[in-house]
């Protein structure tokens, strides 16, 4: 062939082979098409393809064959069955060299020894080039002639420049393989990813949507993808807001949200909201957004800090309950020892006049007198002791009561007279008034003679000596109701919840020194409750205060 012919073939050999790389995506395909377009240029009958078994092994055969197979049998099977490390063989030393190989003669070329040392030649010439990427081989063509030729040095130039295109296209190609590769690990563990993971495009259209997602919002993926975002997982309030924020990104590229970890409202299916927890980013391909998000249900932890914040409140509560009850003990301790120690120093004052005085200094009125402030003290301390007792035999479980016959009439008429004899009532009119038909009472009678003299007693401190006590027994739908009111000094709102907590004095009783540890309220109180009943308090500030016992009845069946 005329050198300007060969060098014209030459050209289009080299033009060929690049449009076979630019257009095929297969390494396999290219190598096929590189295979038969060198054969067709040389007049070779025969190529193959040598590829590595895995990285950095010996080079095997890849079963990829151009020509007619048939007329080369024994070297098909030898080259089947052979492999060879790198700097072994033709094969192994182009991979080696990183160069193409030119043998005049295989039959004496101990390159091909694998070929010729156990039977018959069928080629003669033979020319190994390899695919080169970077600074690895990943591929050796190689093509046989029947005829030994002298190496062709312009051929063995435009296959170098070849097996670099060659090595380009295996590079772009591995390239998109590791990058598919990536695309689906990536795909895999979003999918089985335990966040939910949504992704929509430009339109906000939902164009990715993983197993956590199905089941966090209700929906499968095939009902999901395509829908409007905002309008399938965001609450209908939101919406607006979430539009706008979108726009803005849109039309500034700045976006308050994008990138950070937000806590927002989102939407089932069924239209039941629940707390999530966010990230949401933005990708740009091809000049179009796409914006991805995971979203990671944050229900369960929500309720552990509401749990926590109300254990923490209720400890807050009890610390400070805490704090008020043992400053009750120490105002208890403080009150209790006023009480006890007041009338023992007036009992043990009389009592020490009357033993070192003679009879015939002291008349005998201011004799009686003195005994009586005795009996007074001693009844006081006993009724104290007798309220601190009782308080502490209910504290933690339910009074006993022992229910008896008895009447309204009854329970207030001796109530009136033990308070009487008990404090300083004399002082003060009692204005006892019981309407007519009032049924009778299943109760306790003694405890509620203590009850309603309890009432009594505390009319009586909280008034001005000679103001009257009215007690008002009356029916109240059904119950009976025994209302004691008295026009002392009253009680302020701030104090009336806590009237009947027990020990509990108001700032305004301390300051003005009334007699009392705060205990009879609340055994009233104690006593009713024992009853199925109850009992609340009416006050004004300086207008005086009415409290109202209310006692079920037996009804008979009509």
């Amino acid at each position: 062939m005329p050198n300007e012919e060969r060098e014209e073939s030459l050209v289009a050999l080299l033009e060929d082979v690049t449009a076979i790389v630019d257009t095929t995506e297969d390494p396999r395909s290219a190598a096929q098409a590189m295979l038969h377009a060198v054969r067709k240029m040389t007049g070779w009958p025969l190529g193959h393809l040598w590829v590595p078994d895995g990285p950095g092994g010996a080079f095997v055969s890849s079963g990829v064959w151009a020509g007619p197979i048939e007329r080369f049998p024994h070297l098909h099977e030898v080259t089947a069955r052979a492999q060879l490390p790198v700097g072994t063989g033709a094969a192994g030393q182009a991979a080696a060299t990183g160069r193409p190989l030119w043998s005049r003669d295989l039959t004496g070329d101990p390159l091909f020894a694998h070929v010729h040392h156990d039977g018959a030649v069928e080629a003669r010439a033979a020319l190994t080039v390899p695919v080169v990427t970077g600074d690895v081989v990943v591929a050796v063509l190689e093509f046989f002639c029947p005829q030994a030729l002298a190496p062709d040095e312009p051929m063995l130039r435009i296959l170098a420049s070849l097996s670099r295109q060659m090595g380009r296209m295996a590079e772009r190609w591995r390239a998109r393989q590791e990058t598919q590769t990536v695309k689906r690990q990536l795909e895999q563990v979003i999918e089985t990813s335990v966040e939910a993971f949504v992704s929509t495009d430009a339109d906000e259209r939902i164009i990715g949507w993983n197993a956590a997602a199905e089941r966090m919002f209700g929906l499968s993926r095939q009902q999901a993808l395509g829908k409007i975002m905002h309008r399938t997982i965001v609450p209908a309030r939101y919406q607006a807001l979430y539009q706008q924020e979108r726009e803005r990104f849109l039309a500034t590229g700045q976006s308050s949200t994008l990138g950070r970890r937000l806590q927002v409202a989102a939407v089932r299916a069924d239209g039941s909201e629940f707390p999530v927890e966010t990230v949401i980013w933005a990708t740009r391909e091809a000049g179009a957004w796409t914006f991805n998000a995971f979203l990671h249900d944050i229900t369960d932890r929500r309720r552990a800090e509401q749990a926590l914040q109300q254990a923490y409140t209720q400890e807050q509560a009890t610390v400070a309950r805490l704090e008020e009850l043992d400053h009750a003990k120490s105002a208890f301790i403080d009150t209790i020892g006023h009480e006890l120690s007041t009338p023992l120093a007036g009992i043990l004052g009389y009592l020490e006049i009357l033993t070192t005085t003679d009879d015939d200094a002291l008349p005998a009125d201011r004799r009686m007198r003195m005994m009586r402030a005795v009996i007074d003290n001693a009844m006081r301390l006993q009724k104290l002791i007798e309220d601190v007792l009782a308080v502490n035999a209910t504290t933690g479980r339910p009074r006993k009561t022992v229910p008896v016959p008895t009447t309204v009439q009854a329970v207030i008429t001796e109530a009136v007279r033990t308070a009487k004899a008990e404090t300083r009532s004399g002082e003060h009119p009692v204005r006892a008034h019981v309407d007519a038909g009032l049924p009778a009472l299943h109760a306790d009678h003694g405890l509620l003679v203590r009850a309603v003299n309890a009432l009594l007693s505390n009319a009586v401190k909280f008034s001005v000596t000679g103001t009257p006590i009215t007690v008002h027994a009356s029916l109240a739908g059904d119950a009976v109701a025994i209302a004691v009111s008295d026009s002392g000094m009253g009680i302020g709102a701030d104090d009336l919840p806590y009237v009947f907590d027990r020990f509990y004095r108001t700032a305004a009783v301390r300051q003005a020194a009334i007699q009392g540890i705060g205990l009879g309220l609340a055994i009233a109180k104690d006593i009713v409750e024992a009853h199925g009943g109850t009992l609340t308090a009416s006050s004004l500030p300086g207008e005086g205060s009415t409290f109202t016992l209310l006692l079920p009845y037996p009804r008979s069946d009509p």
